[in-house]
């Protein structure tokens, strides 16, 4: 095809810059003396084939498995020193075998598929190689929209090692200026921790420990005569440090264990993440996560793996150090009973925590936990298991309230849970009673799905337009039929039936009727929609579909003046749906 050709012609004329660029780059860049790595994998991977991205040197925001709001950090961030526009290379041979715009996430991402079996991706670009920008900009006219996935065959665009594909940049949900970047197993898509890859950086920091909990795990526990999770201070000097002032920690029952710890690295003041975590009961390992590698349908379960409801309050990122076992992350080995320590009477536990960057820099954590002769509290057996609140997590749970139902799939809870109902008041604009099912503390996995009966007569048109509300935290979708409105959610909450009848806001930037814009580069104008989301826009410029770049971040529409809109007297025309079809419509002439 004549873009393969265009693109091929392209290669030919850089290979010889780009590869004199990249012997510059790196001596210029990584030319420092790095401690010998020891860290745990257990995959051998590539150290000599993947070139670095970019041409500086390698300082990173943010690291593979990073803790972050629902999942774990799938990539590197890279820094790109505030900018954007930095040369994007191919990290080594292959082909383009997929281009993604997005409004969010990603933003304009890249990925190529290498024939070693891996696929290096390449996210939150500013824009693409010419001849891929001229591909994406094909295949957005064909389909009439902004936001494209594209799956590419070998033969359309080949790349070769060090060949410029992209710009860095902000797009998507981008914070600030940096390259995003990954290595994936091309066969189960696993994304893999690139710094096991041969992609060096100076680190010479062990991690920060801030704390270490010890949670009583069932009704009968305690920890220092009390029924609820203890905090404990360090002290002693990084990297080894002691716990309570050295003092013995009393507990009862079975108990697990938390750390609150992050890593720094050299050069840099980010708190990122660090990659093992190993506890160790009597010098013998009962718990071991690692940072090496992990399935994306299973990254929700970030909010299994540190404790919810301590992040939800405190902010902290407290990682537990026992599994629940509704949590099927592949992170884990070496457990024993899940990482859960049954006390017995009397025992004495010598632990010690070892927790590493993925340089193999460590900080250790030493204590004693202390088995009490007899438990401080009388003995309670509670009657939960039969109550009509419980939710098993391993098995279809249909819960069902008058004029309410909730179905759990089976693994939407991460483990058996006992949660609270309760009935509210009709809301003012509202068709049912408010029904509050758990809350904000309990996560959850996968969706559950919604069942609401109306109380309130409703119009056909209102029917149309019916949503469930999640007082405070959204909408859970909604769909009308025979005086049921049905929705889905993955957040507790308090639910209602409503309406939304309410076009999106559509608010001109820079446009206006009758203005002239010969001095302008762009039209810009920002959407909103106040409840169930926008759906869809789109843009013309003569009644002829242009494409207008969207930063959800900013709520932003971008088109920027092309061979669409030459000089002369043109018609604007947005038109932008939400998520119940409600359309609003901005129209403005202009002149170029």
């Amino acid at each position: 095809m004549t873009f393969t050709k265009t693109l091929k012609a392209f290669s030919i004329r850089f290979i010889t810059a780009c590869f004199l660029t990249l012997v510059l780059t790196t001596n210029f860049a990584f030319n420092y003396s790095y401690p010998e790595q020891h860290t745990s994998v257990t995959r051998t991977y590539p150290k000599d084939y993947f070139r670095p991205p970019l041409d500086i040197p390698l300082f990173l925001s943010g690291t593979f498995g990073e803790l972050r709001p629902n999942h774990f950090h799938s990539g590197i961030d890279i820094k790109t020193n505030a900018t954007e526009g930095l040369n994007v290379y191919a990290v080594a041979d292959g082909y383009i075998s997929r281009v993604r715009v997005q409004a969010n996430g990603f933003g304009n991402a890249l990925y190529i598929t290498h024939p070693n079996g891996y696929t290096s991706v390449y996210a939150h670009l500013q824009r693409y190689e010419k001849d891929i920008r001229a591909f994406a900009r094909k295949v957005q006219f064909e389909k009439e929209q902004f936001e494209i996935d594209t799956i590419l065959s070998p033969e359309m665009i080949p790349v070769k090692k060090g060949e410029i594909i992209a710009y860095s940049g902000n797009t998507g949900g981008s914070a600030g200026p940096h390259l995003h970047f990954e290595i994936r197993d091309a066969a189960t898509e696993e994304p893999i921790n690139p710094l096991l890859c041969g992609f060096e950086l100076a680190d010479i920091i062990p991690p920060i420990v801030n704390g270490v909990y010890v949670y009583p795990l069932d009704e009968n526990s305690s920890v220092n005569n009390i029924r609820s999770k203890q905090k404990f201070t360090l002290t002693g000097k990084r990297p080894e440090y002691n716990l309570n002032n050295g003092a013995i920690i009393n507990v009862w029952g079975k108990i697990g264990l938390g750390i609150d710890t992050y890593d720094l690295l050299s050069g840099s003041a980010n708190q990122n993440g660090v990659y093992s975590v190993e506890l160790r009961k009597n010098g013998e390992r009962i718990f071991y996560s690692q940072m090496e590698r992990f399935y994306f349908k299973d990254s929700r379960a970030i909010n299994s793996h540190c404790d919810f409801k301590e992040r939800n309050y405190s902010g902290r990122w407290v990682q537990k150090s026992f599994v629940d076992p509704g949590n099927n992350l592949t992170i884990y080995k070496d457990l024993d009973d899940r990482g859960r320590i049954t006390i017995e009477p009397g025992d004495i536990y010598n632990m010690e925590y070892i927790v590493k960057d993925v340089k193999g820099n460590a900080t250790t954590i030493v204590f004693t936990l202390n088995g009490l002769d007899e438990n401080p509290f009388p003995p309670t057996y509670g009657t939960y298991h039969t109550d009509p609140n419980y939710l098993d997590y391993a098995t279809l749970q249909v819960y069902k309230r008058p004029n309410f139902k909730a179905v759990f799939q089976p693994y939407a809870l991460y483990d058996s849970t006992l949660v609270s109902y309760r009935t509210g008041a009709m809301p003012a604009g509202g068709f049912s009673s408010v029904h509050t099912l758990g809350n904000k503390d309990i996560p959850l996995h996968d969706f559950i799905d919604l069942e609401l009966k109306v109380e309130r007569e409703m119009t056909e048109y209102q029917q149309s337009k019916a949503i469930i509300i999640n007082q405070g935290r959204g909408v859970a979708g909604g769909v009308y039929k025979n005086e049921v409105v049905s929705g889905r959610t993955k957040l507790f909450g308090s639910f209602y039936v409503g309406t939304d009848s309410i076009g999106p806001s559509i608010k001109p930037v820079n446009i206006a009727n009758n203005k002239v814009m010969s001095a302008s580069r762009s039209i810009m104008v920002r959407i909103s929609d106040n409840l169930s989301g926008i759906k869809s826009y789109s843009a013309y410029i003569d009644d002829k579909w242009v494409i207008m770049d969207y930063d959800q971040k900013y709520s932003l529409l971008t088109y920027t003046f092309d061979e669409n809109c030459p000089k002369g007297k043109h018609v604007f025309r947005l038109v932008v749906t939400d998520m119940k079809d409600n359309k609003s419509q901005y129209l403005a002439t202009f002149t170029r």
